[in-house]
């Protein structure tokens, strides 16, 4: 036992930098896994329980197009058995503010007259700020989603537009407002003080709105009651019901893709490791094999041979292990509370769950790494004493070796041929076939990470070049009516049609439809609702595109989202029954298309439609304008903003998607760079312990090498210029693999969020230059693991 010791201990002392970056590749995988663990064992439970905390909505119904009672809806849900509802809310909606300077917008609000507590669904959480039954006079409550996205802190003064004018309150406290506080929206509650609210708001034209919540004992069961208050109302519910899947999206989209992408690439990583621990070990038993012969001839058995790796490696992940969970559980803090922020109460962390996981990733990553080390080192079991002595390896690697050498493909490679760093940096390359092999796979991985994050941040940065493939319109212009009761729709046609500058226009309503009993039994405790785009213009004017077939043009025409198609089993050419505001109705599936927005659990009709149920509907939501120039967008959208402000909110679109997805990327590029540099850091160490190991195995043919006059640099520039080409092939494959086959996987995860093809952004400057950077790191790694050719003498290196 002391003789192993001694020996495993003279092998960590004698390569110390190169154990090192062991040491520091078992973290890094360590640290890897266990994040990714540590996320997916995360994703939702932040949400769950604050959900459960709150005793959240399962579903928020608003009352804005007076075809419901609000408050027989209200009574008849309250008297409900294992139903529990919120107060009836009153409120107006505004929308932009001016803050710091600054006029926002693409804020919509909901400026709410705080209800007297207890509060029995929806309880506020109090993140900053005093708790108070209702805000004091002169302040307001707003969630934390909208003091996160622009950096609103309790004691600052917001100005809420209310048209010309602006109504100036101070923020008294931040609220974790669960419906209403998703991260990337541009919706949010305002808690107001209720003289505040009748003094301020109500004296302004217009008329209440109000909202509810319902929260189910069992959410599943949300359908039988619904068919329960048709029946009992007489009618179904036609104004607009936001569902649980529509709450809870965009709390979980982030931390499931940042989850994926990380287990993924962390068991990726954990079988690089493997794989490079192997091959340190077979390199390391083929570098000492005339040592380990000799030692053999003394008596050393094969088992104790390989007791000594087994130490050795086993002292090492002791020393990366620990550490390598420690930082994994600050790591998957950060992202997770930087993922969820708007669930984060006060400055404090967010409890993370998981740990037991990780230790356990922990012990099983401790004995894989054993039972790799077992599984390599009985190479040694093999070392024939005598073959040791004579070839420095047994004697069918040498004559294999050889054979390799004097290979046709090497043959074509000769001094008279190439020039001499060539011809060296590939036959470093040829002679080390194993090591190459990883070192092209490492490559390939680096660069396919790096070019899937460059693409996932500028593709979403970007959204507005292909916002048609999320699910959006494409116009230039969107006017988003705020107060229906006083918007003068007369007024803006006819500033529309008088602008010369206007090239279309398109009014768009959205309604509520549901599907018929016979088609939602397969939905499996989905929502039975669709949210119905209604549109008086032309969707191929405006962008919107499809998936599959085209987009309604006709009375009796509809457009499906796929989670809708999906479940359903239905194509382009089907039959669809709806029933919209109390009739049915069936219409040809004329398009399937994806949308992000209410997780493609939607679809698209013509205002033809909705006139043969109502022959004079006019309630639309939204203007979308194409432009003749594009270029004038924003001066357009100033003008109708200044002369419409009252009620609405006219933007361009740009300034619409930029407003959400710009959060969504600021989220993403923090794990994303993490995962990048981690990889960065993990082809540099393996490189480097390759290169070193096998430039080790040939120092005497080095030392030749110089002793006929070579220089030490050329020949590192050599090692390196081979690694470098080698690097470039697996740059080229990560651009594919990046591009084509990750974001693949991806689409598994936003599948269940409506996109079935991920919409990127190509920018192949970029792309090739992400992908470079791992060949930077890859000859950065061979160039200073050569050191030990320039710092020891030609003499030595013969002697080696």
């Amino acid at each position: 036992m002391a003789a192993m010791l001694k020996l495993s201990l003279s092998y960590l002392s004698r390569s110390k930098i190169q154990n090192g970056f062991i040491a520091l590749l078992i973290l890094l995988s360590t640290l890897l896994v266990s994040t990714a663990v540590m996320i997916l064992a995360n994703t939702g439970n932040q949400f769950r329980d604050m959900h459960n905390r709150t005793n959240g909505s399962h579903q928020i119904l608003t009352f804005e197009k007076g075809l419901n009672d609000p408050q027989a809806v209200h009574d008849w849900w309250a008297s409900q058995d294992g139903v529990e509802v919120s107060s009836l809310l009153t409120y107006r909606a505004l929308a932009g503010i001016a803050f710091n300077g600054m006029d926002i917008p693409n804020i919509y609000l909901y400026m709410i007259s705080t209800p007297s507590p207890p509060w029995v669904v929806d309880e506020l959480i109090f993140s900053k700020g005093t708790p108070e039954a209702a805000p004091k006079q002169g302040s307001v409550w707003i969630p934390t989603s909208m003091a996160n996205a622009y950096d609103i802190s309790v004691g600052d003064t917001v100005g809420f537009k209310t048209g010309s004018t602006a109504l100036h309150l101070k923020v008294s406290a931040i609220v974790v407002d669960v419906p209403y506080g998703a991260p990337f929206t541009n919706t949010a509650r305002i808690w107001m003080n209720p003289l505040d609210y009748h003094h301020d708001v109500q004296s302004l034209a217009g008329t209440d709105h109000h909202m509810m919540g319902i929260h189910f004992d069992d959410y599943s069961s949300n359908s039988r009651y619904w068919e329960r208050y048709t029946l009992e109302a007489g009618g179904p519910f036609l104004e607009t019901k936001m569902e649980f899947e529509g709450i809870s999206s965009f709390y979980l989209i982030i931390n499931q893709i940042v989850g994926f992408i990380m287990i993924f690439l962390g068991v990726v990583m954990l079988a690089i490791a493997l794989i490079t621990i192997g091959f340190t070990i077979s390199d390391a038993i083929l570098a000492n094999y005339k040592t380990i012969g000799i030692l053999k001839s003394l008596g050393l058995t094969s088992a104790k041979t390989i007791g000594t790796y087994v130490i050795q490696y086993l002292l090492l992940s002791l020393i990366a292990i620990i550490p390598g969970l420690a930082f994994s559980v600050w790591a998957s803090k950060f992202i997770i509370n930087i993922s969820v922020s708007s669930l984060r109460v006060g400055n404090s962390d967010m409890s993370v769950e998981g740990i037991g996981s990780a230790m356990l990733v922990g012990v099983f990553l401790f004995a894989l790494i054993l039972l790799f080390v077992v599984l390599y080192a009985r190479k040694a079991r093999q070392i024939q004493p005598v073959q040791a002595i004579r070839y420095g390896m047994s004697e069918t690697d040498h004559t294999r070796l050889a054979r390799r050498m004097n290979s046709p493909l090497a043959s074509l490679i000769g001094f008279t041929r190439l020039p001499v760093a060539a011809v060296l940096g590939f036959r470093h390359l040829l002679k080390n076939t194993k090591s190459s092999i990883l070192m092209l796979l490492l490559t390939t991985i680096a660069s396919s990470v790096l070019v899937l994050g460059y693409v996932l941040l500028t593709s979403i940065t970007g959204i507005v070049q292909t916002s048609p493939k999320w699910g959006y319109d494409n116009a230039n212009i969107a006017a988003v009516v705020v107060n229906k009761s006083t918007f003068p729709k007369d007024e803006l046609k006819q500033r529309l049609q008088e602008d010369s500058r206007i090239k279309n226009v398109g009014w768009q309503g959205n309604i509520t439809g549901v599907l018929h009993p016979d088609s939602s039994a397969d939905m499996q405790g989905q929502s039975t609702s669709l949210a119905l785009s209604v549109l008086d213009g032309s969707y191929q004017e405006l962008g919107f595109e499809t998936l599959q077939g085209r987009n309604p043009q006709q009375e009796n025409e509809i457009a499906i989202g796929v989670s809708v198609a999906r479940t359903l089993n239905k194509e382009p050419g089907d039959f669809l029954e709806l029933y919209i505001e109390g009739e049915k109705r069936t219409f040809l599936i004329t398009g399937i298309y994806q949308a992000i927005a209410n997780m493609s659990i939607s679809g698209r009709i013509t205002t033809a439609a909705m006139s043969a149920i109502h022959p004079n509907f006019g309630d639309f939501d939204a203007v979308f304008i194409n432009l003749n120039d594009p270029m004038q967008a924003n001066q357009v959208a100033e003008e109708l903003n200044d002369q419409f402000k009252d009620s609405a909110s006219v933007v361009t679109q740009k300034t619409l998607l930029d407003s959400v997805y710009a959060e969504a990327a600021a989220v993403l590029i923090y794990p994303m760079s993490l995962i990048g540099l981690l990889f960065l850091l993990v082809t540099f160490i393996i490189i480097f312990s390759t290169c070193r190991i096998s430039i080790r195995k040939e120092s005497r043919t080095y030392g030749i090498y110089q002793s006929i006059g070579m220089t030490s640099r050329r020949i590192r520039v050599s090692v390196a210029m081979g690694v470098a080409a080698l690097s470039a092939i697996g740059a080229i494959l990560g651009i594919l693999v990046g591009v084509y086959l990750l974001p693949i996987l991806l689409e598994m995860v936003l599948a269940g969020y409506g996109i079935v093809q991920l919409p990127l952004i190509l920018h192949w400057g970029g792309i090739g230059l992400f992908a470079c950077i791992s060949m930077i790191a890859a000859a950065l790694g061979s160039w200073f693991s050569s050191r030990v050719i320039h710092e020891t003498s030609p003499r030595m290196l013969v002697i080696e």
